[in-house]
């Protein structure tokens, strides 16, 4: 058991671990890949379908969640159902967005002939350039987050905290793109704090 100046240490480490990599991002991440996945995504005529693995998956979930905020319909793949029957929701001119921080899982190696051949693009995310999935995808956004705040490198923490940092950035470009505004959110967004605010700017 350890004291609990000893718990808050670990907190002050993952809070400086975690933030130095969000803030790496804007040295890291190649821009003209990240412009180009900005307009892939706002002009796609499909759905964003976003994927992954475990913590990627989890990832995955919240991107898509993101995506439909700002008018860029979306949809997370399972990736343990796609191989049996799911593949059939991927469509041509649909956007598979694969999460995969080393590029080497296998049910993402076999999703890509298969969206392919459906006539989707796929964007992957990872920090691996040189893996199978990062090889066969039709644009990489390479992250290179460093080590994790965990002691033992096991949990995935630095590393999500990057992915969520770059996809705001994203969704956030692409509502500027397509000239997104709060006329928009008044539709789509009516509801919790986000709708109240509107509604009490609306009225003053």
């Amino acid at each position: 058991m350890i004291s609990g100046e000893e718990i808050y240490k670990s907190a002050l480490h993952t809070f400086a671990n975690e933030a130095h990599a969000v803030a790496e991002l804007a040295n890291t991440v190649d821009k003209d890949n990240y412009i180009k996945a900005v307009q892939m995504i706002a002009e796609c005529k499909g759905r964003i379908i976003t994927t992954g693995c475990g913590t990627s998956g989890a990832c995955a979930k919240k991107v898509s969640q993101v995506f439909n905020c700002v008018d860029r319909a979306s949809q997370f793949l399972n990736p343990a159902d796609a191989p049996h029957g799911d593949y059939g929701m991927i469509r041509e001119g649909d956007i598979i967005i694969i999460i995969s921080k080393g590029g080497k899982t296998t049910e993402m190696i076999n999703l890509i002939p298969v969206a392919k051949l459906r006539g989707a693009k796929i964007i992957t995310v990872t920090e691996n350039p040189d893996s199978p999935i990062a090889k066969e995808s039709d644009l990489n956004l390479i992250l290179h987050t460093g080590p994790e705040a965990c002691p033992y490198q096991c949990l995935s923490t630095t590393s999500v905290t990057a992915v969520f940092a770059l996809f705001d950035a994203i969704s956030i470009g692409c509502m500027l793109y397509n000239g997104i505004d709060k006329d928009y959110f008044k539709v789509v967004h009516p509801a919790g704090g986000v709708g109240a605010m509107l509604a009490a700017e609306a009225k003053a």
